[in-house]
């Protein structure tokens, strides 16, 4: 973030946590993938004549699923709020009025703890600030779907992967996603040589009982060694499409 700024600039927050991402990737894989889909959503504001920043990340985010693990930071749900909404604070003190979070973590706990801290900005700061709406989350946990802190990324059409397992933590898309921009932060090799690990009907034992040590010892779930094969310019592309497409649409 440049002093040199506007401040009526749109600001987008990448959110993540620091968590294990199997024996290949690096503990800031979620963080370096809201960066990547933030860099590729501003050009497509500024194409439609909008000023976008991005900010510096939010990382302290909840572990609940890859708790267990080394590397994977046991933040508690009230300080991971507490310091969220306090960056957004001070974005707002800094002069900015909307805020976008741009989020790589599906944990549950994470994404309540966030929604919360957006919700808090939004009634008491009084500036835009906005957390992706989810559908399972909001219809799960009651929060209005059409509340003013959400907006509302429109789901994929790409079959991106011909993976028989779908990349569920630290897969063929991470993977691929990351060694694409960050190559000096995957293990090639110990990708290549990862065999499947299916995450089958354990949803919720990985979701909400954070057992992903018990689903998969080494902290994955998916087709690492199918990273070669996916198209990441066509998959980050469409991510940042959606993205800058869910913004506009909240602004009107």
């Amino acid at each position: 973030m440049k002093c040199s700024i506007r401040v009526a600039s749109i600001v987008l927050l990448p959110m993540g946590v620091i968590e294990e991402h199997g024996p290949h990737l690096c503990l800031a894989t979620d963080i370096y993938t809201a960066h990547i889909y933030c860099l590729s959503a501003v050009k497509k504001l500024e194409d439609k004549g909008l000023s976008a920043i991005i900010a510096p990340p939010f990382y302290w985010g909840i572990c609940q699923a890859g708790k267990g693990f080394i590397g994977s930071f046991n933040i508690r749900p009230d300080t991971a709020k507490a310091l969220l909404f306090d960056m957004l604070f001070s974005l707002k003190d800094f002069g900015f009025k909307t805020v976008f979070g741009i989020n790589s973590h599906g944990d549950v706990e994470h994404k309540i703890t966030a929604v919360k801290a957006f919700k808090d900005a939004h009634e008491q700061l009084q500036i835009t600030a906005c957390f992706p709406y989810d559908g399972f989350m909001t219809d799960f946990l009651g929060f209005p779907k059409d509340a003013p802190y959400f907006y509302k990324i429109k789901e994929s059409n790409l079959q991106i992967s011909t993976a028989r397992v779908p990349d569920a933590h630290a897969g063929d898309i991470e993977t691929a996603t990351i060694n694409a921009f960050y190559p000096g932060l995957v293990d090639t090799e110990k990708a290549k040589n990862l065999p499947d690990v299916a995450l089958g009907d354990n949803f919720e034992a990985w979701m909400f009982g954070g057992q992903l040590k018990q689903l998969s010892p080494q902290g994955y779930l998916g087709s690492p060694a199918n990273y070669g094969n996916i198209n990441i310019s066509q998959y980050i592309e469409d991510c940042a499409y959606r993205i800058s497409e869910a913004i506009l649409v909240r602004l009107t």
